[in-house]
């Protein structure tokens, strides 16, 4: 007998409404005083509890969640953001805190999968005491390294990497490596987006939420890439050996 089919969108409208309406129910909580609270517009909001409408931006999801109490983690899930790239949303939610995140649960930066592509083995070309030029592909990377190894593998948060269509301003000093790189591929991922850019003989990942309005780069771009030293965390090779 065939199963029936199920439009997963729907289910996953619901889900979210749910949540949202349960919790607004056990704070006592009108539609109108939950919107003025949320910054969410009422009419939206009465549609989301319905299943008739999908969930807001990442920014009202994170107000909504903390209004109401709730893990954001689940209601990123609910709203249709992946397992898998919670890893990647949680580890941004801590660089963008400045702490642990403990109402998202444990994460091991090790265990992501953008991560694990962002990581790099590199030739030490110059050092200025734990200041160190390493080279990834064709390109210069500056890292922080107080080993003397002469090999390093780096390894770079992709939430960390910054991505803009002209060069900043103090990008080329010690503390951040400037990059040109080309846009290979747009990866929508529930709350976020996932660019893959193409560097200078390496490819390298770059997370971002996707509610940033100034930043809506497509296949095919040229881009500027700047990779924060102090971010980018190193490992000496020979140690591995």
């Amino acid at each position: 007998m065939a199963t029936p089919s199920v439009d997963s969108a729907i289910v996953t409208k619901r889900q979210f409404g749910d949540l949202i309406h349960t919790a607004r129910a056990e704070k006592n909580l009108s539609l109108r005083r939950l919107a003025s609270l949320s910054g969410v517009d009422y009419s939206r909001l009465a549609r989301i509890e319905q299943g008739t409408r999908p969930a807001p931006d990442l920014t009202s999801i994170r107000t909504l969640a903390g209004v109401l109490e709730l893990d954001l983690g689940e209601l990123l899930v609910a709203a249709g953001t992946s397992r898998s790239v919670m890893e990647d949303l949680v580890w941004s939610e801590r660089v963008r805190l400045g702490h642990a995140v403990t109402d998202l649960g444990a994460y091991r930066p090790g265990a992501s999968r953008l991560l694990a592509r962002n990581t790099f083995d590199g030739h030490v070309e110059k050092r200025h005491g734990a200041l160190c030029t390493v080279r990834v592909g064709n390109a210069l990377i500056r890292v922080l390294s107080f080993s003397r190894a002469t090999s390093l593998r780096l390894v770079v948060p992709p939430e960390t990497v910054s991505v803009s269509t002209a060069l900043p301003i103090n990008a080329t000093t010690s503390s951040a490596t400037a990059l040109p790189a080309r846009v290979t591929k747009v990866r929508p991922m529930g709350q976020l987006v996932n660019l893959v850019l193409a560097a200078d003989g390496f490819e390298l990942n770059a997370l971002y939420a996707a509610d940033r309005s100034e930043l809506s780069p497509t296949r095919g771009d040229f881009v500027c890439v700047t990779l924060l030293t102090a971010a980018i965390h190193t490992t000496p090779l020979e140690e591995e050996a």
